[in-house]
């Protein structure tokens, strides 16, 4: 099992906790070696934890591949993901409302998944910010606002929403999207003074209308980089530097879907594939965020593969150790 941050904090609270009950049994003059003062370890740890370069693994999880969609079709769930894994996405098609997905979810799966230290995030198409039952004005802002946090975070006990942007937008969407996206930021992201996360998702640049204002509304933005040729990476990431830090920047690949893209991301052997550049590439500003996978249900999966298997997520698993060779 790989180390991560995460086993950082769960040792400095269980350090708290020992040194707290120390105290209290302890005499009133104790007599030998002073306590540990387990406040200024987990401080320490604390500190630690921010200053290092740790880069994230996130993963966007198909529901409909999830065990509890289809018990009898699907090999695995979000259940099953790696404990070292940093955040899990949420990517909710073709899975209804009253699918026992949802259930297991709320029930199961985000309890389990918070117990190891892993994030869960909604995934929510761009297009959701733009409903005509709602106002274009700030009143119909913050109630459509309100709506998909309720619904899609709240309702979960999630760590945030990403936000899927693949598309333009005419004059007044574009004004019903920055005007719900920071409606938005009252809940999620930077300027929201929680720690749910608001994660832009995209397939373009960082010099849309969109991003010259949405970038200040968001913890990270991720770009879907899946096919890409590593040398395109850097012009990429420009595009955003004015904007963001590295380190809120990550990089994606995807898992051959089943009957979908050919794109080439993860190939044998792992460390002549283009995820296992993306995990080594750093951008000449910084250390990235991290990377990200699409279909992660789908880890070891080979390209032209269609059958519905079992993983043990091992190329997940690795490229985590490549990109945090000292959290082993």
């Amino acid at each position: 099992m790989l180390k991560s941050k995460k086993m950082m904090f769960r040792l400095a609270g269980m350090a708290i906790v020992m040194g707290f009950s120390a105290c209290k049994k302890g005499p009133m003059h104790p007599v030998g070696p002073k306590p540990v003062d387990s406040m200024a370890l987990y401080l320490k740890s604390l500190n630690d934890y921010k200053k290092s370069e740790h880069q994230l693994m996130a993963a966007y999880f198909r529901t409909w591949r999830d065990k509890a969609t289809d018990p009898v079709a699907n090999k695995t769930s979000m259940k099953e993901l790696p404990d070292s894994l940093d955040i899990a996405l949420v990517f909710p098609d073709y899975t209804p409302a009253d699918n026992a997905f949802w259930d297991s979810l709320k029930v199961v799966y985000v309890p389990h998944l918070h117990s190891r230290g892993t994030k869960v995030v909604m995934s929510k198409g761009i297009s959701n910010l733009i409903n005509p039952d709602y106002a274009n004005n700030e009143e119909g802002y913050i109630a459509l606002a309100k709506k998909i946090f309720e619904e899609n975070v709240q309702a979960y006990s999630l760590d945030g929403l990403d936000l899927d942007v693949e598309r333009s937008f005419n004059p007044e969407e574009l004004e019903r999207v920055e005007g719900v996206m920071k409606a938005l930021s009252k809940y999620l992201g930077p300027k929201s003074g929680s720690d749910k996360l608001l994660i832009y998702d995209t397939n373009q640049g960082g010099n849309t209308n969109l991003f010259s204002v949405a970038y200040s509304l968001v913890d990270y933005a991720i770009v879907q980089s899946y096919g890409r040729s590593i040398n395109t990476l850097q012009d990429t990431f420009d595009s955003y530097a004015n904007k963001i830090k590295p380190s809120q920047y990550l990089i994606g690949f995807s898992f051959y879907e089943e009957r979908g893209t050919y794109w080439g991301d993860v190939t044998n052997p792992l460390q002549n594939s283009r995820a296992y550049s993306y995990a080594k590439w750093q951008p000449s500003q910084g250390t990235k965020g991290g990377i990200f996978s699409y279909a992660v249900d789908r880890d070891g999966v080979p390209q032209g593969q269609n059958d519905i298997v079992p993983t043990t997520y091992s190329v997940t698993r690795e490229l985590i150790s490549v990109m945090n060779p000292t959290s082993r």
